[in-house]
């Protein structure tokens, strides 16, 4: 009797690995980009000894979230988890320009009906990058965000100096989504 009870254990324990197996799992890409705010009166490079908070408009993304489940044979009742895989800002002009103006930047999602969530930082930016890594905020699940036709993103930085007038920025942020295939 007892072997008999431990091949059916393993027997399920081995179900349980493939259906594991036969989870989608992929990273989703989206870009967007912003131009630094004016700062109306002031020279580039000019100290600021306080600093300032410096918010972006806000930037909506389509999520295409309906193409993708499509794409991989999945559903919305079959998505185990969306989540924040990396998030990175890139100076794209002027060319001489790097995030010596920034110490500080914080991006906020948000779409109809769910509240805005912080969900990538960088405190304390090193000198003389031109491309910047932020750290994903623990245990923040985007399914809702994802789901949603239009995902709007803010960005609220805290500067040192006064950035170039039309410095451009890139923003290339990857989701994550495990989810189960249709039957």
């Amino acid at each position: 009797m007892f072997p008999a009870i431990m091949v059916l254990m393993a027997f399920f324990t081995g179900c349980t690995k493939i259906v594991n197996l036969a989870n989608i799992n992929i990273d989703i890409p989206y870009t967007t980009q912003a131009t630094v705010p004016l700062i109306p009166g002031d020279t580039v490079g000019t100290p600021l000894p306080a600093g300032m908070v410096l918010n972006f408009p806000t930037k909506d993304v389509q999520s295409n979230s309906k193409q993708v489940l499509t794409q991989y044979n999945t559903s919305t009742s079959k998505i185990v988890s969306v989540d924040l895989k990396s998030l990175s800002i890139a100076i794209l002009s002027p060319p001489s320009q790097n995030f010596d103006f920034l110490d500080t930047v914080q991006l906020y999602i948000s779409a109809a009906s769910l509240p805005e969530r912080l969900i990538a930082y960088r405190y304390n930016v090193p000198k003389g990058l031109t491309t910047l890594v932020l750290n994903t905020a623990d245990s923040v699940s985007l399914k809702g965000y994802f789901l949603a036709d239009t995902m709007h993103f803010r960005v609220r930085t805290f500067i040192t100096a006064v950035p170039a007038s039309g410095t451009t920025l890139s923003a290339s942020i990857v989701f994550h989504m495990i989810a189960n295939p249709l039957d």
